[in-house]
């Protein structure tokens, strides 16, 4: 992860300042192509079938292919080691960080894996219209009885339960979680948009993030 800690003391804060910004970048490029004015605008090019073959998949991809300088820089740069959790809670913390790999796997085959990926609509664009063209129907199934963002809180148990904490770690991390909960607020103004009252009444009786205990 990085170099070693003892090689990195003297590194220049300043090193970080690619790291950081790609990370903002690809969050204004994820953000901008998730908005509803950038779907009208590839709608307008490439037709109703197009779009809706073709945007959600092309959408993931421009996402995967615009983080991996976020990666380079994250796996290239100084690193050093603010702290270490000691025997045996690592085990522990490893422990909660596959539940969070488990719970984020599960969170999105409950929305339909292949449609979240875009090989659905890609695989069968008419079909895709077809649905979309019916209006779309808000689904509280499995984990999003319990939180609205199941896949996020996952997401950060994954990030937060590291038994081994770095400097490039933590940036990431912060980074992240202000994103998950960033994009959090833009998705629930499109969900509340297109679904209206009936994604209050859900706003209303489930948490954001952490379920209730009852």
């Amino acid at each position: 992860m990085g170099h070693d800690a003892q090689t990195c003391h003297a590194s220049s804060p300043f090193k970080m300042i690619p790291f950081i910004t790609s990370f903002l970048l690809w969050a204004v490029l994820h953000s901008f192509t998730a908005s509803q004015k950038c779907k009208d605008l590839v709608r307008q090019r490439v037709g109703d079938i197009g779009y809706h073959a073709s945007y959600r998949f092309v959408y993931n991809v421009i996402a995967v292919l615009s983080i991996l300088p976020v990666f380079y820089f994250y796996w290239s740069l100084p690193d050093m080691t603010f702290w270490r959790v000691p025997s045996p809670w690592p085990w522990l913390m490893i422990s909660l960080q596959v539940i969070g790999l488990i719970g984020a796997a599960v969170s999105v085959i409950q929305t339909d894996a292949l449609s979240f990926i875009g090989l659905r609509q890609l695989l069968d664009p008419q079909a895709a219209q077809n649905k979309a063209g019916l209006g779309e129907t808000l689904y509280i199934v499995g984990l999003y009885r319990w939180m609205r963002h199941p896949l996020y809180t996952f997401s950060m148990m994954i990030l937060w339960f590291s038994p081994i904490m770095t400097r490039n770690t933590l940036i990431f991390n912060l980074l992240a979680t202000s994103y998950f909960i960033f994009g959090s607020i833009i998705e629930e103004r499109r969900l509340t948009a297109d679904f209206g009252q009936a994604y209050i009444d859900y706003q209303a009786a489930v948490p954001r993030f952490l379920p209730k205990i009852k």
